[in-house]
């Protein structure tokens, strides 16, 4: 999820999202204290949320140091579709993808002024137009990122997980085994941290059926690197729009 490989990181969750099988939604829920139905370890609790969320369609958010993304995840039709923007080397960045199934549509706005410079005109032209690729295609080696990605698979790596607060939990996660919620800015930033990448602060929401409505993620001052964090929001489960392919001639 490091922002300075914003294609690669909107395609990845893309394709986590699209994938998470063909179960029922299951029903709609404003974010509040966790029931009281749920299983009362906080390891167990949280990964019965992570298996509610593989089955439901939501809304999502994520914000990063150098990143946000909005987005709906659509589960019986297995689409999904996100707005992106970020900074890559000093250049705003703005992405659009839907995925349908095992298609994917990309649209991408560089943030560079392409002058009179035929080829960077062409470069430009050729982003802005939405472009057609499949989950196999060789370049994409993400496609394979899981259907659990957005639901089970942010439950890797957990530990000393404790409800601090009716629905709350904080604990601690390794994101060197769960890359779904490594919100570093970059590279350099996961390197810096170092060991400290092992036991990062973590802290779940959860709503009125148990299911994930916020996780935060610190990531601690290491050296040059600034403390930050990342955030990613579920919402408005149940009641989203079914994603649609682009029309046929704004396809490149």
């Amino acid at each position: 999820m490091r922002t300075p490989k914003l294609a690669v990181a909107a395609a990845a969750v893309l394709f986590a999202l699209a994938g998470c099988g063909q179960a029922s939604d299951s029903g709609t829920g404003s974010p509040a204290a966790a029931t009281t139905t749920a299983p009362a370890d906080p390891a167990a609790q949280i990964a019965a949320a992570g298996k509610k969320v593989d089955e439901s369609s939501f809304k999502f958010s994520f914000e990063t140091v150098g990143m946000k993304a909005e987005g709906v995840r659509h589960q019986p039709s297995q689409s999904m579709q996100m707005a992106m923007t970020g900074v890559s080397e000093g250049q705003e960045i703005k992405i659009e993808v839907v995925a349908i199934a095992q298609d994917v549509w990309t649209k991408m706005d560089l943030g560079i002024d392409p002058g009179d410079d035929p080829a960077m005109q062409g470069l430009a032209e050729g982003l802005g137009k939405w472009n057609k690729s499949t989950a196999d295609e060789e370049d994409m080696p993400f496609a394979g990122a899981g259907a659990q990605t957005m639901g089970s698979g942010m439950t890797k790596g957990l530990a000393d997980l404790k409800e601090t607060a009716p629905g709350t939990f904080t604990g601690t996660v390794d994101i060197t085994v769960n890359s779904d919620l490594d919100l570093t800015e970059d590279e350099a930033t996961l390197k810096a941290l170092g060991a400290k990448a092992k036991a990062l602060p973590i802290t779940f929401t959860l709503d009125s059926e148990g299911r994930f409505s916020s996780i935060v993620v610190e990531i601690p001052a290491t050296g040059s690197v600034k403390a930050q964090k990342g955030t990613v929001k579920f919402f408005e489960y149940g009641d989203v729009p079914q994603p649609k392919a682009p029309p046929a001639d704004q396809v490149a």
